[in-house]
């Protein structure tokens, strides 16, 4: 909608059919429930799409769509969502009350990509906490920054946003309900006898959570492992399914291995030379350009002779990449200090995760024997162990060519 605001300046065709959604829904509500305000519902639908007909307009005018604004628009489902719900509980005899995430979570960062801030969060629920006997309703994928203004979570927000009001109010339980039955061992579209798991660390999932597994994003784990609060996902199409729950410790499944999971369209980059060796500072720079240049670091290996570092980038940052480490280095790389900077494209990572591969035996062994009995060419390895204060957690990673 927004794109063809800016392509075409108008979209009254998909406002159109965000309202002739709501009412059909709103419609279905009240034949099921007599009892639902369906006024109350239309009034508020009513608002909205006013609403969202200004922001139209604004953006037709400028021909673009400030993150602010584009902030507002894609958040107005969830919260008439939530006012849908709200009255279809009090139509049911529930009392219900509205957490307006503007109010309750303030967050840092830009208006799409926010990370709440726990404490000062925590604090707001103290002061105005959720009235008893009533069922707490919050939109997702929202907050407010430091100004007040309506910020996004950035992907998987809603996720995010319900392990952070766990976190805010010390629940007993984070319960996430999705479209699949819990965490699997692999991708079963990719593995058709793909495992489901029981349980997970919160290590565990962090892990298979970064390098891949779809169920979950990194942030949303953050909040519930901090508070030791337990975490199940479960499938709304598959109620009675068990799930996976996700706690402090890797539970009943007693696998050495918990997950394989894939990371793909990456490339390699090699920084190496006779000036990397002994130098103090050379790798804050390396990473330190790279984040000037916005380029995301998904993971990092160092040779033991200090001569080089080799980390992985999204393929479509490796411009970006290319030109900041020319810039950066520029006179290293004329002084024969470092080495042309090397760029291995289509590379994959493939890696290992279990808490119980600390202890487990020839582990390594059967994953790279199987890598090369199907001729796949390994241009990398890293290894990751917990330290010995923290749960014993070990990863396997294979950097791989395409």
């Amino acid at each position: 909608m927004i794109d063809n605001t800016i392509k075409h300046g108008e979209a009254e065709l998909q406002v159109a059919e965000i309202r002739k959604i709501f009412n059909a829904l709103f419609d279905g509500l009240a034949e099921m429930d007599p009892g639902l305000d369906k006024a109350g519902l239309q009034e508020k639908l009513d608002r909205s799409v006013n609403q969202l007909n200004q922001y139209i307009h604004g953006i037709a005018l400028l021909g673009l769509c400030p993150d602010n604004i584009y902030a507002r628009i894609i958040s107005k489902g969830e919260r008439i969502s939530i006012a849908t719900m709200s009255a279809l509980l009090k139509a049911r005899g529930y009392n219900t009350f509205e957490i307006d995430p503007v109010k309750y979570l303030q967050s840092k960062g830009d208006y799409l990509e926010g990370i709440v801030d726990i404490e000062v969060s925590s604090e707001r629920f103290k002061k105005e906490p959720i009235p008893e006997k009533h069922i707490g309703l919050m939109p997702g994928f929202t907050a407010s920054n430091e100004k007040g203004e309506l910020v996004t979570l950035g992907r998987n927000g809603s996720d995010y946003s319900a392990a952070v009001l766990a976190a805010c109010v010390r629940a007993e339980c984070c319960e996430i309900w999705t479209d699949v039955d819990g965490v699997y061992s692999c991708d079963p579209r990719l593995v058709p006898d793909a495992k489901l798991l029981k349980s997970l660390s919160y290590q565990e999932a962090m892990e298979l959570s970064y390098f891949g597994a779809k169920v979950l994003h990194p942030k949303t784990i953050l909040p519930i492992a901090r508070f030791h609060i337990p975490c199940l996902i479960k499938n709304t199409a598959n109620p009675q399914g068990a799930g996976t729950l996700i706690g402090i410790d890797s539970g009943e499944d007693n696998l050495a291995v918990k997950g394989i999971t894939t990371l793909e369209k990456l490339s390699m980059v090699n920084v190496s030379g006779p000036g990397m060796k002994g130098m103090v500072g050379m790798a804050a720079r390396v990473f330190g350009a790279m984040s000037a240049a916005g380029v995301s670091v998904v993971l990092i290996t160092q040779s033991s002779s200090e001569y080089s570092i080799s980390f992985c980038i999204e393929a479509e940052d490796k411009p970006l990449a290319q030109r900041a480490l020319q810039e950066n280095f520029e006179l290293e790389l004329k002084d024969g200090l470092l080495e042309p900077v090397e760029f291995i494209d289509n590379v994959a990572i493939v890696s290992l995760v279990g808490d119980a591969m600390r202890t487990a035996k020839g582990v390594a062994s059967q994953f790279f024997t199987s890598l090369a009995e199907m001729n796949v060419n390994i241009v990398a390895i890293a290894q990751a162990l917990q330290s010995v204060q923290s749960p014993p957690l070990s990863q396997i990673i294979a950097f791989l060519k395409r």
